[in-house]
């Protein structure tokens, strides 16, 4: 599904959230976030709801909330004072603010020239976000019990290749070193999720076995 609003568009398929066609990088529970605001608009949502929605079976306070949603009005340049998306409900949650409409079909995603390389298995990354994992929509997966659902996600742009954790239990590396934010990837970098190792290759030629 993917929902319009002003100059944004947020793909929930493809988990992107873009502005006149260009992806605005969020983490992911700011994704989540938005996600629940806007499913449920133009309903406001306590803060419990929220927390059970953003943070299933996870106990986190008030104030992780309230750094969440501070990064998310950063991504879309929302003002708390004059919110044109996030509505404060004082005492009580919050609310998504603006008109949203369903657009037509997903953006179709362009190959590029990264690999990722798992036993004898070539899986050809896209432009823009991946999201690597154990199970889903639109998850490349790894079928092992120490990936999570949603482990890691690897974003393509051009020449340029990062990779995020995304929360998961056992951690996400690149070598030896433990990835804690946006962490670049170079030609050739061991990756792991948990003990699943795979290998990041850049090439120029389009034979490929697994696209994605």
């Amino acid at each position: 599904m993917r929902l319009a609003f002003d100059t944004f568009v947020l793909d929930l398929d493809q988990r992107r959230l873009l502005k006149d066609g260009v992806d605005v990088h969020l983490q992911p529970k700011a994704f989540e976030l938005l996600r629940v605001l806007v499913e449920a608009r133009p309903k406001a949502l306590s803060k419990q709801e929220i927390l059970d929605a953003v943070w299933p079976g996870v106990f986190v306070g008030e104030n992780n909330l309230a750094t969440v949603v501070r990064d998310l009005r950063t991504a879309l340049d929302d003002d708390a004072q004059t919110p044109h998306y996030i509505r404060t409900a004082y005492g009580y949650g919050y609310a998504f603010a603006a008109a949203a409409a369903t657009v037509g079909a997903p953006l179709t995603p362009l190959p590029s020239a990264w690999r990722l390389i798992h036993d004898h298995r070539e899986i050809v990354l896209i432009e823009g976000r991946t999201i690597l994992g154990r199970a889903g929509p639109d998850v490349v997966v790894f079928d092992a019990p120490t990936v999570s659902r949603h482990h890691a996600a690897i974003e393509i742009r051009g020449d340029h290749a990062t990779i995020e954790d995304l929360g998961s239990k056992n951690g996400t590396r690149i070598g030896s070193a433990e990835v804690t934010g946006a962490a670049q990837l170079a030609d050739g970098a061991e990756i792991r999720l948990g003990s699943v190792l795979l290998v990041l290759r850049r090439r120029r030629d389009a034979a490929t076995t697994d696209t994605v």
